[in-house]
């Protein structure tokens, strides 16, 4: 009997260790990317802005589960349509979360997806992750934030394939590299202990 009692209370002692260090994994991250959002700088040419908020996008992706994640960044989005100043520029309100540069947000989403099959597929393959690997995981998930990006930019703002690519995707390949090269280092050097931490 007190064998019975003990097993229940581990289990349920487990169960809010792993709710609790979730629940930090999600606080942490939702807090980053907004915190990305304010390192800001407008650029002339372009109605989108340079940030952080990718950068801690991958490592929110590939530290979290995907159900995790994908709810950070609903949660981010959700609380910018409401108004919240948490977009860029320190804005919110569902004008910003549509308007010209809301399909980055919106990629966001689609960047997790490509990085977890990406590593997934990588970890199916060996038994750990090589640097390259997750540089190629991120790059993808990176692919998928531009994507939608420019698909939205195309559509908000009529602009032409061309000035797409000169206006939503060139000028930001030079910080990009830095920001996949940077995250993915962090995370293969710190994958053994958080994954287990965020991901159990």
């Amino acid at each position: 009997m007190q064998k019975s009692v003990a097993c229940h209370l581990t289990r349920k002692e487990l169960i809010a260790d792993r709710v609790f260090t979730k629940s930090i994994g999600i606080i942490t991250f939702l807090l980053l990317i907004t915190l990305g959002a304010f390192v800001y700088i407008p650029l002339p040419f372009t109605p989108v802005p340079v940030t952080l908020q990718t950068f801690f996008v991958l490592l929110g992706a590939a530290f979290l589960t995907k159900k995790d994640s994908v709810f950070v960044q609903g949660l981010y989005a959700g609380l910018g349509a409401i108004g919240l100043p948490i977009f860029s520029a320190a804005q919110g309100g569902l004008l910003k979360l549509f308007g010209p540069t809301g399909g980055y947000i919106l990629g966001f989403i689609l960047a997790i997806f490509g990085l977890k099959q990406m590593l997934n597929y990588f970890s199916k393959k060996s038994s750990k992750l090589t640097y390259p690997q997750v540089v190629i995981s991120m790059t993808i998930a990176m692919f998928g934030i531009y994507f939608l990006g420019g698909l939205w930019l195309a559509i908000t703002l009529k602009f032409s394939f061309s000035q797409v690519i000169m206006l939503g995707v060139v000028p930001f390949i030079p910080g990009e590299v830095v920001k996949v090269l940077l995250a993915a280092a962090i995370y293969y050097k710190a994958n053994d202990r958080l994954k287990n931490l965020f991901q159990n």
